[in-house]
């Protein structure tokens, strides 16, 4: 495996972030190059974005912090998180948070704890899940195109408690392409806000992409 103090370079991250510190930005090193060397047995992500780590998970998965400001102690469930994303990079960033990794595949969670325990994360624990089984309750609960938007909010409105832990309000914050339109074009549920990705790094791969905000509660099919 990878030794904790293997790095990979982040000059993205240190272009559209400037303002994270040298601790962070190591430490953000340090994963990458954990994904890297657990994925040469996992396949955590595809070849494609192996060779293209710190663009396509470590950045992308930083522009959350574009937006969230959350408490001291807030909790997030971060669903489908695969090879850690974006629940590790968040749980860099806001250490003071606890973080809750589920992904139903228990190798991707094996992987996930250990890459944590090695870069000394307390406040990340992984769950090798279905989320329909959690009856946790969470501030923010995080994805990354894991499932279509409809089903995706099934799974996840129950697990959220209303109030404002942060900034925004207690909710979801999911990343996902044009389809988000058509998917919820006839469902009552749409996001309180949209921010689109290449407004922030204007770059080829994020173009088209997008954040969504949904506002605790939601109400949903499954929902009384």
């Amino acid at each position: 495996m990878s030794d904790t103090n293997e790095s990979i370079e982040l000059p993205m991250v240190r272009e559209y972030f400037p303002e994270l510190s040298e601790d962070t930005l190591g430490q953000l090193g340090r994963l990458g190059a954990l994904v890297r060397s657990w994925n040469e047995r996992l396949n955590l992500i595809s070849r494609k974005d192996a060779e293209n780590l710190e663009e396509r998970h470590l950045l992308h998965s930083l522009l959350m912090t574009k937006v969230l400001l959350p408490a001291k102690g807030a909790k997030f469930a971060d669903i489908g998180t695969g090879g850690g994303f974006p629940g590790l990079v968040l749980a860099i960033v806001y250490p003071e948070c606890e973080f809750k990794l589920v992904d139903s595949v228990v190798k991707k969670i094996t992987a996930v704890e250990a890459m944590a325990k090695e870069l000394g994360l307390t406040n990340v624990r992984g769950l090798p899940v279905r989320v329909e089984s959690i009856k946790e309750k969470f501030d923010f609960v995080t994805g990354r195109a894991v499932a279509a938007l409809p089903r995706f909010l099934d799974w996840t409105a129950p697990l959220l408690r209303r109030g404002a832990h942060g900034s925004p309000a207690n909710g979801v914050l999911y990343f996902k392409g044009t389809l988000w339109r058509e998917e919820l074009a006839e469902h009552k549920v749409q996001p309180a806000s949209v921010w689109p990705l290449d407004e922030w790094v204007a770059r080829e791969f994020f173009a088209e992409k997008f954040l969504l905000h949904f506002t605790a509660p939601i109400a949903v099919r499954n929902q009384s």
